[in-house]
């Protein structure tokens, strides 16, 4: 199999400096693409580490620029910075993020919305400035960072929140960018980082550090970005060598006669019973099902085929 080249394609890695954001951008360029590397200035006037990925980029061969802008609130500049370096703008990879593990009982306010805002409006920000360059590339690629933080855990609850609120927004991107040829993805990765350094079982440590390296994680985002790759619209867990696709999944409805408390007290056993998992992978999929189940002969005259559902915006309390 030929290598993956990348032909001079512009592409963004926020939050680049270190860890998996490094791994991604170095592995890019070293397939052709002109790299900007996303992170923060150094504190106290000190190097950011962003310029360090450069400068070990272009002594390597490989063509790249450093940004040191924030995601959240300098979005319009970071875009900037890729078309006034390099005249275009084709991949983003929206890595950037902090971590906190304070519950929402403890954490103040600021704090919570910084973590969160970091994740998640910096993935936002950097999408929607990037989005009319990357519908004028005509084959965009957007990869964004979940985590299994979105499933649940005690004192990730600003982390986890974004992580989800992410996943959803790269559902929904996708479908809009289909027809301009622009793919979405969000990864859910695990790798040995300075995050998971802060983990203090030996066994886990070292089961990281010879397993979980980021080059791995590195190696699905490259391929996912490539113009070549036109999946679309998919959610991945991928950590050591091993990858594979998440999706919501529902067990089977419990129909009752009459809707009330009641009801569903008497129906509990059966609500939490386990059965076959059906995969919903959009929203017109899990509305078209409800639809159906409720009057089996409307399935003919919905067309889901374009992934989304044309529903009227609406004003006001939703009830």
């Amino acid at each position: 199999m030929s290598n993956l080249d990348f032909n001079g394609r512009v592409a963004i890695v926020t939050g680049a400096g270190r860890g998996m954001g490094r791994s991604h951008a170095i592995m890019l360029a070293s397939r052709g693409a002109r790299m900007v590397v996303n992170d923060l200035p150094g504190a106290n006037g000190a190097r950011s580490p962003a310029e360090d990925v450069v400068d070990e980029i272009n002594a390597a061969g490989g063509t790249a620029i450093a940004s040191l802008t924030s995601v959240v609130d300098q979005a319009p500049q970071l875009i900037q910075d890729a078309i006034d370096a390099f005249g275009q703008l084709d991949i983003v990879v929206n890595n950037a993020g902090v971590m906190s593990s304070e519950t929402l009982a403890e954490a103040t306010a600021e704090n919570w919305h910084k973590v969160f805002d970091i994740h998640y409006r910096g993935t936002v920000e950097v999408c929607r400035h990037a989005w009319p360059h990357l519908v004028k590339s005509g084959s965009g690629r957007i990869v964004s960072t979940s985590s299994s933080g979105m499933l649940g855990n005690a004192g990730l609850t600003s982390y986890g929140s974004a992580k989800g609120a992410t996943f959803s927004l790269m559902r929904s991107l996708a479908i809009e960018g289909q027809d301009y040829g622009i793919t979405c993805h969000t990864i859910l990765p695990s790798a040995k980082t300075r995050i998971t350094d802060t983990i203090d079982d030996p066994a886990i440590a070292a089961t990281l550090a010879r397993y979980f390296q980021p080059d791995h994680v590195s190696a699905l985002v490259t391929w996912l970005v490539h113009q070549d790759t036109h999946i679309n619209n998919e959610a991945w867990q991928v950590s050591g060598g091993r990858a594979g696709r998440m999706v919501m999944a529902a067990y089977p409805t419990v129909r009752v006669t009459d809707s009330t408390p009641e009801n569903w007290a008497a129906n509990a056993d059966k609500l939490m019973a386990d059965g076959d998992l059906v995969a919903m992978a959009t929203t017109a999929e899990m509305f078209g099902d409800e639809l159906a189940d409720a009057d089996p002969a409307i399935r003919h005259a919905m067309d889901s085929g374009s992934g989304g559902l044309a529903l009227k915006p609406t004003t006001g309390n939703e009830g």
